[in-house]
């Protein structure tokens, strides 16, 4: 019993010795790698937080540059917005202004339309009316006729119309007259006296201004001389008046009084 309980405690022994030489150097390496894990780590861990801190810089540096920049062109919009205000405001005042004088010189207008309507309406009033186959010159009304025939009966049928032979007391008159037709040949009003003196219009007046034709003022027939009028192709007043015998077939023009309007 000895002998065996000896044999238990050396083998208990030697266990444990071998124990203790397996353990220390297994807990050296451990404690070994250990320490390099966490040293490795440690210079890891230092180098990112670097760049981080870097970047968040850099991020705050663009963020205020940004900012700046953003107020400085928020000033400048500002300015430019409050100048335009100032111009629009002017610009408004001007319209404004301009507007009321538009509406004063419409009102104006308005005034002067209505007073030249009324005088127009009372110049119609006065305004006269030809018959058909007349025409209309200033206040009188003039017809040439379609028939020859000789200065007295010529006379005649203006007489029985209402009317005269024409008789010609302006510059104007002469030129409407060379308008009513081309190289037309008619008579008019003007005659010589009984004793062929001197020429006489049908109201029993002289003519105060004449139009002769060269030579033609002087001349008579032995039978009465009445005076003719020649038109012209021609705009213009041109001396037209020529003497002839009474007793030859023309045209005619009478001249009447326009008839007053009722409007």
């Amino acid at each position: 019993m000895e002998l065996d309980e000896e044999i238990y405690v050396n083998i208990e022994e030697l266990r444990d010795t071998i124990s203790t030489k397996h353990k220390g150097p297994e807990n050296t390496e451990t404690k070994h790698v250990r320490a390099d894990f966490v040293a490795g780590d440690e210079t890891e861990t230092c180098p990112s937080y670097k760049v981080a801190t870097v970047c968040v810089g850099l991020l705050c540096f663009v963020l205020l540059t940004t900012i700046i920049a953003v107020s400085v062109q928020y000033d400048r919009d500002y300015n430019q917005l409050s100048r335009d205000l100032v111009n629009h405001t002017a610009e408004k005042e001007q319209l404004l202004l301009r507007y009321h004088n538009l509406t004063e010189e419409r009102d104006h207008l308005k005034d002067t339309f209505k007073s030249t309507e009324l005088k127009l309406n009372n110049a119609m009033k006065k305004i006269g009316t030809c018959p058909d186959g007349w025409s209309l010159f200033g206040c009188t009304c003039y017809h040439l006729s379609r028939e020859a025939a000789t200065w007295d009966n010529s006379r005649q049928q203006c007489l029985n119309r209402g009317a005269h032979l024409v008789i010609i007391n302006s510059q104007t008159e002469m030129v409407f007259l060379n308008k009513l037709g081309t190289r037309l040949k008619f008579w008019i009003g003007l005659k010589r006296s009984s004793d062929q003196s001197n020429w006489m219009w049908t109201d029993g007046s002289s003519p105060r201004t004449t139009y002769w034709l060269y030579g033609h003022s002087s001349m008579y027939y032995r039978t009465q001389t009445c005076a003719s009028f020649n038109s012209f192709n021609s705009d213009w007043m041109v001396k037209s008046w020529t003497s002839e015998s009474c007793t030859q077939y023309q045209k005619y023009v009478c001249e009447k009084e326009a008839v007053m309007s009722n409007l």
